[in-house]
Formats: C-alpha cells, sequence, structure tokens
C-alpha cells in the first residue's frame, strides 16, 4: 500500500537518516553519480561522510532489487560488522562467511514467505538446495523467525511453505565439512536457475565500532577484502557502505589493491545537494513538487546561505533549510516567505560554530572555515575553550593574542602593556576575525562584545 503523504511529510526533515524514513526515501531519493555501476554484481566500497547518503544509496539499492510488491531481482541481505577482538585473518574471513550465510538464509526464507511461487516453480533438484540451505544457516531461533514471519501477515501458502522449509527435514546437498566457497557456489548457482542474478551482501553501520573496537574492525575488514576466493565467486558481491575513516584500511586490502573491489566516494555537486533538499521541502509541505523560490522570495539568498554553510553532504543541506520550512508552515503556507522574513530566520537560526580541538579545524554548519591566520585563530579558539563565560578583553589579549601563560596585572608584571596600546590592535584582529567568519561583520551573530564586560562566542556547539 501506497503511504499517504501525511506519513511522508511526519519523516521529512525529521530524523535526518534514512535508515528512519521508510515511508520518504522513495520520494525523495536522488541518483548520485555512478549509480548504474552501484547496480552491478560487481563488489564495491562507497566512501563518505556522515550524513552524505550512504545509507540512502544502501536502501534505494535494495528497492531496485528487492522490491516489497514483486518478485526480487537478486537476493539482498544486509549484514552489520560485529568484529571480535583477537580474531584475524582465516578465522575472521569465516566468521564474515557464517554470519553472512546466516543472513541469506534468513532473508531466503522470508522471501519465499512473501513469493512462495517463486520455491515452488523451481526445479526439484534447486528446491532441494534451497531446503538444506535454510535448515543449515537460517540460525538456532528458527521457530521465533516462522512466529515473526506469522505476524507479519504472509499469505496462507507463504506461511505453510516457510513452515515446512523449517520444521521437515531436509536432504543433504552438501557435507557438512564443505568449504564456504563451495556453499556460496551452491547458493549462487541455484538462485540463478530461479531466474535471480545472484546475492548481494550489504554492509553497513560502521560508525559504532569505529571506537569502542576499531583494531578488531580493522582486522575483520582486512581479512574479508583481502579474500580474493570470495570476489571470484560468480552471482555474489559484497557491497559496503563505509565512513572516510575505514579507507586507510580499506584502500590496503588485497582486494581492492588487486581491482577484485572498485572503490568510490560518494560526493554531491550543489545543484544536486539543492535537488534533495527541495524534493524533502515537497515532501514536508505536501505538493508534489517544489523549488527554493516557492519557498522564499530571496531564493538566491537562500541558495547561497546552503551552499555556504550546508557544506558538501545532503544532511548539512536539509539541517540548514527546516527553520525556514517551519517559518513557512507557520506563516500558512500559502505563498512564498519575504525577504524580511528570511533575514528574521536566517539571524535567529544561525548555523552553529564548532572547533575539533584535535585537528584545529573550524566549522560553521557542516562547512570547514578556511584563511584563518594564526593569530586570529588563537583569539577563535580561546574563545571556544572559554564559551561559557564573558572573556575580559585584557584576558582574551594577554592570554590569546599573545599566548602569554598568565595575564600581566600591574606595570610591573612580566609583558604588560598599556591598554591604550592594545585596545586597537586586539579590535582590530577581532574585526578581521568576524569577517572571516561571521555572515554579516556589522551584525555579529558569533563574537559578541559586551562593553565594559568583555568577549563571548555564541551559537556554539
Amino acid at each position: 500500500m501506497e503511504p499517504d503523504r501525511h506519513s511522508i511529510a511526519a519523516e521529512a526533515l525529521d530524523a535526518l537518516a534514512a535508515e528512519r524514513e521508510p515511508h520518504l526515501q522513495p520520494a525523495v531519493f536522488v541518483e548520485p553519480p555512478q549509480y548504474a555501476a552501484y547496480a552491478g554484481m560487481r563488489s564495491f566500497v562507497v566512501f563518505g561522510d556522515s550524513g552524505s547518503g550512504k545509507t540512502a544509496l544502501r536502501l534505494a539499492l535494495m528497492r531496485r532489487t528487492a522490491p516489497a510488491d514483486a518478485p526480487p531481482t537478486h537476493l539482498v541481505v544486509q549484514w552489520q560488522p560485529d568484529p571480535v577482538e583477537g580474531v584475524q585473518g582465516s578465522p575472521a574471513v569465516r566468521l564474515f562467511v557464517r554470519q553472512a550465510l546466516e543472513a541469506c538464509a534468513t532473508t531466503l526464507l522470508t522471501t519465499f514467505a512473501r513469493h512462495p511461487y517463486l520455491f515452488h516453480n523451481a526445479p526439484p533438484t534447486a528446491q532441494t538446495a534451497l531446503h538444506w540451505f535454510i535448515q543449515t544457516f537460517a540460525g538456532q531461533d528458527q521457530h521465533h523467525l516462522l512466529a515473526v514471519i506469522e505476524e507479519e501477515g504472509g499469505s496462507a501458502d507463504g506461511v505453510s511453505l516457510s513452515r515446512h522449509l523449517i520444521t521437515n527435514p531436509a536432504s543433504p546437498a552438501l557435507h557438512a565439512d564443505v568449504a564456504e566457497q563451495r556453499i556460496i557456489a551452491l547458493l549462487t548457482t541455484t538462485l540463478q536457475r530461479m531466474g535471480m542474478r545472484g546475492v548481494w551482501v550489504m554492509v553497513d553501520g560502521f560508525e559504532p565500532w569505529l571506537h569502542s573496537a576499531a583494531p578488531a574492525l580493522s582486522d575483520l575488514l582486512l581479512a574479508i577484502l583481502s579474500t580474493l576466493e570470495l570476489f571470484d565467486l560468480n552471482g555474489f558481491a559484497i557491497k559496503m557502505f563505509a565512513p572516510h575513516a575505514l579507507e586507510p584500511i580499506i584502500t590496503g586490502s588485497w582486494g581492492a589493491i588487486k581491482g577484485r573491489v572498485d572503490l568510490y566516494t560518494l560526493s554531491w555537486t550543489p545543484d544536486q545537494l539543492a535537488l534533495i533538499t527541495e524534493r524533502h521541502i515537497a515532501a514536508k509541505i505536501g505538493r508534489p513538487q517544489a523549488t527554493l523560490g516557492d519557498l522564499c522570495a530571496a531564493d538566491r539568498d537562500v541558495y547561497a546561505w546552503l551552499q555556504r554553510y550546508g557544506g558538501s553532504t545532503p544532511r548539512g543541506w536539509l539541517k540548514l533549510i527546516r527553520p525556514l520550512v517551519d517559518a513557512f508552515l507557520a506563516s500558512g503556507a500559502s505563498q512564498p516567505l519575504s525577504r524580511d522574513a528570511w533575514r528574521v530566520v536566517q539571524r535567529t537560526n544561525p548555523p552553529r560554530l564548532s572547533i575539533d580541538l584535535a585537528t584545529d579545524r573550524v566549522f560553521i554548519g557542516d562547512a570547514e572555515v578556511s584563511g584563518l591566520q594564526p593569530r586570529p585563530y588563537r583569539l577563535l579558539r580561546y574563545l571556544y575553550e572559554n564559551r561559557t563565560r564573558r572573556v575580559p578583553r585584557s584576558e582574551l589579549y594577554y592570554r590569546a593574542y599573545q599566548g602569554l601563560a598568565e595575564e600581566p596585572r600591574a606595570h610591573d608584571d612580566r609583558g604588560w602593556e598599556d591598554p591604550a596600546d592594545w585596545n586597537n590592535v586586539l579590535d582590530n584582529a577581532l574585526l578581521r576575525l568576524r569577517k572571516i567568519i561571521e555572515p554579516d561583520p556589522r551584525h555579529p551573530v558569533y563574537i559578541l562584545t559586551d562593553r565594559g564586560w568583555g568577549v563571548k562566542l555564541e551559537n556554539v556547539i
């Protein structure tokens, strides 16, 4: 059943996470460059920053090959890394293959529950092989899996077939100690006899392991992507969606070096990001399509604002546009907001400033700030480190601008200068800093001066 507009609108610009937008994603997805290559039978790794659309791409490929209302063209299974400390090399590969085969068996069973005719129409030898495969690899809690299938409202024939495949003894198709590659080859050959193209193992969800189990994750990925036998199997592909932090590990794997695994970086042009944003706007306001001009009369200014602070990811642009969409809906959504209304939204919802103190990288919104010279950066960093309070001007000058360990308090203290000599110096340094980071230096929203009290950094995270 097609989702209604209310379901789609409820998800638009809310979580900004594709896995939590089942109704929205089909309506807003934009094909990235090289999309056709992603849909082939080659194994690949797509690298992207958080919010770049990796999961949206994975879900789109799954909808394309395994739609809910039609027989699948591939057996598409999802596998999430579960690294184990100290497991490397061949044991790590066997761990991955075993988990992947279990995911294949579970997915195959649920596929037959939805489309039982795929099994019934298969040749008898294929039925025997699939029955054995499901019983061997569907996991320990098969009866719970059957209960889930029954609860999801499968057809009577589909539920009956699932119960048969789980409970009735299966004839062995291969010896118990056969190599994993032989099992995968049996599965892919059998699926191809049924009319499918093969198996995709979709691997996503690396982020939780990047800090908690990074060495184990690295060992697991290196072992998987260096096992060339996995990538030489006809009808079997591994498709990974990985953060950039894993790029050094993955590019050094033997599979990548030997060209068995294609490597891509997910990137978007400003026009593509604008299209993604406009599709989300249309979904949120309940229209078939919408443009920035439908939202606001200052559409060129809005576009420039998104380019400047949205960064290079869809999530960055969508976070920025939400306050404007909220203002549009609050106004009645009957006509575009005026330029004055846009300026109010812009000023009251500035993108947040942040600093990665480990790398000295400065961000406003999702865009990195460039062009900061050492002394202006020291001022900004000091204000950021003390962002919970106003920093007295003298402290800012001596501790940040001059880099002194302590602020001199009297004429005889080392480094002391007459305020008349350094007040203009500090003002000019703050002005140069504002020209780089403030949207409008005449009306600052980040570096605020409280005459007689000091300087405070606002709108930060």
